[in-house]
């Protein structure tokens, strides 16, 4: 496990360098993963523009939706057959409750309501992290331009 603190991995010297990389690396497996799953048609709730602009910063190129509401979200999902989406909100208290919001009312909608990224997100609020909308700054507070792993 990689200890993370408000300023970045815990450390220094070459076992902090490495938890850096190992860290990195699990933040770039996880968007590479999200990347490749809206390629290939699954879509992506998200609360804002904002979040949207940074997941397309981190390459996220297929259908990214915002939430304006949980109403009209539902209403726009149960004219398609969708047998997946994808939900990424905030981490903190706003972006919980819109998630489970949202979650239930697709349920029966969509065929699976994922939440699985938003939970791996988690790994990260220890570097301040709780919006998506800095998700693509995540990679800097790891590994910071000046270090040297």
């Amino acid at each position: 496990m990689v200890e993370v603190d408000q300023g970045g991995v815990r450390g220094s010297g070459v076992k902090a360098s490495r938890r850096r990389v190992d860290l990195l690396d699990a933040f770039m497996d996880l968007v590479w993963k999200l990347a490749l799953e809206s390629r290939c048609g699954t879509p992506i709730i998200v609360e804002g523009k904002r979040d949207a602009e940074s997941l397309r910063r981190l390459g996220v190129r297929g259908e990214i939706i915002l939430l304006r509401s949980i109403r009209g979200v539902r209403r726009l999902f149960e004219g398609r057959e969708v047998g997946r989406v994808i939900l990424l909100m905030d981490l903190d208290r706003e972006g919980e409750r819109a998630m489970k919001l949202v979650k239930k009312s697709l349920e029966g909608v969509v065929g699976e309501v994922d939440t699985s990224y938003w939970r791996r997100l988690h790994a990260f609020k220890s570097l301040g992290f709780t919006q998506i909308e800095n998700l693509h700054r995540i990679p800097e507070k790891i590994l910071p331009r000046n270090s040297h792993p």
